[in-house]
């Protein structure tokens, strides 16, 4: 038998296509056996091998804010994305997009300014803002503004006729510029020194008013704010002309809706701001109302029946009218139709006239800054 099983591993390890089959005949069922237990899990295995895309990636975190599971690729084109509803809401402000090629972010807790440029840089100018703990001061406010008027040389109205260089008013009275000399640098970046305008170095400031035409737009917060600016496309045209109060009402519309949570359940309109429309006072930006962390979805729902029962309930209630009637069989499935309020909770939306919607979401609430007049000797 020990013979025979080496003759047989013999003629397997070179079997010829004529033999082999006689010789599967005659192996011992056991032998067999083995073989298909050796054979069967490799093939298996092949086959799993084979049917598994060759570049699927691992999960990974997307700077989208959503999961990319098996990122797409040239040779196997697989591609998953998993979005949950924090994942949607994450990072969502109300846009308010400008045709210039840069606007301003004034940090008033920084004591920094942001200038952003269309082709993605950030240049970082020290600031120095209002402190409205001197003597006929305002402090800094925050707001959707734009430059208004642009002077190379500004003598104040207010402060003793005080000579402001490449002064950019921007909320009001209060603007960007320098002053003479330089002894007021110590504070900039540093701390509010100011009775309410924006003290920048002499060069930096010449630098802004040159690149900051009339109606850049600048973003002052105190660290957070519900609106952000983004660059439309280049030569970007709105689809129609809008007056005044269109603007304002669009613009309330779209930080009303992100405030209450229904950015995803309220039409969203793509404009670019006409920045004369911004009044000196500002626009609201929500500085004092915090973003839901997660808006409304909108949700499906699924109604089976069974085809079965209803053909049952069809056969009852034919027997009992016996007339062939459909109208009392429709009063009947009707009742059993689950109401739509029962099952998805209904969204509760403020609803206001358009001049109520424009005051509470498009006016700065911080309203007219006070106006100092000159001291008399």
């Amino acid at each position: 038998m020990e013979n025979e099983t080496e003759i047989l591993k013999d003629d397997l390890s070179h079997p010829s296509d004529d033999n082999y089959s006689e010789m599967l005949n005659n192996m011992p069922e056991q032998k067999k056996r083995e073989k298909f237990f050796i054979i069967f899990p490799v093939l298996i295995s092949l086959m799993l091998l084979v049917g598994i895309p060759q570049n699927l990636e691992s999960t990974t975190t997307s700077d989208k804010g959503f999961r990319e599971i098996g990122s797409s690729s040239e040779h196997s084109g697989f591609s998953v994305n998993i979005l949950s509803e924090t994942d949607l809401s994450m990072g969502i402000k109300d846009t308010v997009y400008t045709d210039k090629d840069t606007w301003l972010e004034l940090r008033i807790d920084q004591q920094m300014l942001y200038q952003h440029w269309r082709d993605g840089r950030v240049v970082k100018y020290p600031v120095s803002s209002g402190n409205k703990y001197l003597d006929r001061s305002i402090e800094s406010r925050p707001g959707l503004f734009a430059i208004f008027v642009k002077e190379e040389r500004h003598e104040s109205s207010q402060y003793n006729n005080a000579e402001m260089y490449h002064f950019m008013p921007f909320n009001q009275g209060i603007g960007f510029h320098s002053l003479n000399g330089t002894g007021y640098y110590g504070n900039l970046g540093v701390r509010p020194s100011s009775h309410g305008c924006i003290r920048m170095r002499h060069d930096d400031v010449k630098k802004l008013f040159k690149e900051s035409p009339l109606g850049t737009i600048v973003l002052a917060h105190r660290g957070y704010s519900a609106r952000t600016i983004g660059f439309a496309p280049k030569d970007f045209e709105n689809k129609e002309e809008y007056s005044t109060d269109d603007y304002k009402k669009m613009l309330a519309e779209n930080l009303a809706n992100i405030l209450n949570g229904d950015f995803y359940m309220k039409e969203r309109k793509f404009f670019v701001i006409d920045p004369s429309i911004i009044p000196r006072s500002g626009v609201y930006m929500g500085y004092d109302r915090k973003i839901p962390e997660k808006q409304k979805m909108n949700k499906s729902t699924f109604l089976f029946l069974n085809n079965s029962d209803l053909l049952s309930m069809r056969e009852r209630v034919v027997h009992v009218k016996n007339d062939g009637s459909d109208n009392e069989l429709d009063e009947i499935l009707q009742t059993l139709v689950i109401d739509e309020k029962d099952i998805k909770k209904e969204v509760q939306t403020d609803y206001f006239s358009d001049a109520e919607l424009i005051k509470k979401y498009f006016h700065n609430p911080i309203g007219i800054l006070p106006y100092f007049p000159p001291k008399k000797d």
